[in-house]
């Protein structure tokens, strides 16, 4: 029993001891002077309301740097959260021009942004060496958005209308050269499958690439109809002739008719029976040894066929 603990003691002091000198170690390499290599944020500036970028520039530069190993450590750790880069300022450019990152930074020091309590020394930019840059009138240009979608209802479901996207336009701003070739907006397609309620779905808006276009909406929802397959009979339909010569007089029994729709049943308990138009083309169907036809209907949105008419035919009689 006083051996075990007298190991537990043992490994206590010696973990107690590795700490300490972990520390001492670590406060005394951190306090040498180093020369490092950061990734710093490109910021670009001057860009009046009427003018934009016509081509890409990095996010990102590599700096050479001067410091602590603390201030490394601590520039590594906070970095992403601070307000530190290279801001380019384009107010004066016209066209094209190529800036030469390390002469604009010795031309400029005070375009470089770093918080005091980095202590670190900006030395020269690594790379890249150059960017160019180019400038042009901004435009702005209003689109359709061109949306791909398929859904594909649940078995004893169906689409009711059409699959809407809102907005259906977006406005776009960016560089007039660019915006001239593009004439729609084009979103990424969509596929839903086995559906058996009504679609809502949001779809980020991006045009690529994002450096250069700015959009006046950054979603649209995309909303489908989808009810469950029904039938409905409707009655008292008048029955339209169509297409009878000038002196033919012609009559059509019974005068009215019955039919069984199938669609969307919420769509179908909407309807009337004036939301329908049956009728029967006398100049193409009509001969001489055929008394019987079936009509034609014309079906109103929602309403995916007709099951049956009621009767099933009707009598064409030409007096």
């Amino acid at each position: 029993m006083m051996f075990k603990k007298a190991f537990t003691v043992d490994i206590q002091i010696k973990l107690g001891s590795l700490l300490l000198a972990v520390l001492l170690w670590f406060f005394v390499v951190t306090d040498i002077e180093y020369f490092f290599d950061l990734e710093i944020p490109l910021k670009v500036e001057g860009l009046t309301e009427e003018k934009a970028l016509n081509n890409e520039i990095p996010e990102v530069i590599k700096g050479r740097f001067r410091g602590k190993g603390h201030s490394l450590l601590w520039a590594k750790m906070t970095l992403p959260a601070s307000e530190t880069g290279l801001v380019l300022d384009l107010s004066k450019t016209r066209n094209t021009q190529v800036y030469y990152l390390d002469n604009y930074f010795s031309d400029h020091p005070d375009r470089f942004i770093l918080p005091r309590d980095y202590n670190l020394e900006l030395i020269h930019v690594v790379e890249p060496e150059s960017i160019w840059v180019s400038v042009e009138a901004m435009a702005h240009k209003e689109m359709n958005i061109n949306l791909q979608a398929q859904i594909n209802p649940a078995l004893g479901y169906m689409l009711v209308g059409e699959i809407n996207v809102e907005p259906a336009r977006v406005t776009v701003s960016g560089p007039r050269s660019l915006l001239d070739r593009i004439n729609s907006f084009p979103v990424d397609p969509i596929e839903l499958n086995g559906v058996n309620s009504d679609v809502l779905l949001d779809i980020p808006l991006h045009m690529e690439p994002a450096q250069l276009f700015q959009l006046d909406v950054k979603a649209a929802t995309v909303t489908a109809d989808i009810q469950s397959i029904g039938s409905v009979e409707f009655q008292n339909i008048p029955i339209r002739l169509e297409n009878v010569p000038p002196g033919v007089e012609v009559s059509v029994i019974p005068k009215t008719i019955g039919l069984e729709a199938e669609g969307g049943l919420d769509r179908l308990l909407a309807l009337e029976p004036k939301d329908f138009t049956v009728s029967f083309d006398y100049g193409v169907n009509w001969t001489q040894d055929q008394q019987l036809y079936v009509p034609v209907a014309t079906l109103p949105m929602g309403v995916k066929r007709v099951n049956r008419f009621i009767p099933e035919k009707i009598e064409i009689v030409q007096k």
